[in-house]
């Protein structure tokens, strides 16, 4: 599938959301976030739209249900089906040239089990730091519809920070997320975002806040430098 076919089909996910009035239960994470942002400041040739088959949804927590929908069924359509995991309770729904996963913010120490969301018969993955993400998102515009996006200086941290969550064999992975967050942080500082910058990272943790700077160091990132005089 080329990745235009992969626009095509992400847009019609959308649509498909949106007409069954659920679209705004969810937040969109991970890189198509970037296209969502392209497409707020105006398309800037300088915000990396990364090419992906993966399609990550937020469930919050407590879920937001406007009302049932039976996503299996509606993604079946795509010939997205369901792979799931006996041994920790996991799913996914994927086909040769695409994928969607459901994301849960884990607020303990770390559940290994899917949460089951009855009201739309999937199963999400609980997963680190996705709470922040959650209290710290907005609406936004993309063509027709308004849709749930992490705040763009957050979507930078989170990226960076989420690096701790990569398997270490992971190594491309891992230098392609570390290059999105440098070039869309370069962008936002570019715009005079420094401050919000520093006030998402004030509203961290003191220990995500340790995390994220060694990783910062470790990549040469400008935000050392912006945030040298709050730890």
């Amino acid at each position: 599938m080329q990745q235009n076919d992969n626009v095509e089909l992400f847009e019609s996910i959308l649509k498909d959301f949106d007409d069954n009035g659920i679209l705004g239960d969810f937040i969109l994470i991970g890189s198509w976030t970037l296209r969502v942002y392209s497409y707020h400041f105006k398309n800037d040739p300088q915000i990396p739209i990364v090419a992906t088959q993966d399609l990550d949804l937020l469930v919050t927590n407590p879920p937001e249900v406007s009302r049932e929908v039976d996503i299996p069924e509606l993604l079946s359509k795509y010939d997205l089906e369901e792979e799931y995991s006996f041994l920790d309770r996991l799913s996914k729904f994927v086909s040769p040239d695409f994928e969607v996963e459901f994301l849960y913010p884990d607020k303990g120490r770390g559940n290994s089990e899917g949460i089951i969301i009855k009201a739309f018969k999937i199963i999400a993955t609980p997963l680190r730091y996705m709470s922040f993400i959650q209290d710290n998102s907005k609406m936004m515009d993309y063509k027709q519809f308004s849709l749930r996006v992490p705040v763009p200086v957050v979507f930078v941290l989170m990226k960076y920070l989420l690096v701790k969550k990569r398997k270490a064999g992971d190594v491309d992975k891992i230098a392609k997320d570390i290059s999105t967050a440098k070039e869309f942080e370069f962008f936002l500082l570019e715009n005079g975002k420094q401050d919000d910058f520093i006030f998402y990272f004030k509203k961290m943790p003191k220990k995500w806040q340790r995390d994220l700077l060694k990783i910062l160091k470790e990549n040469e990132s400008d935000l050392v430098e912006v945030f040298k005089d709050i730890m």
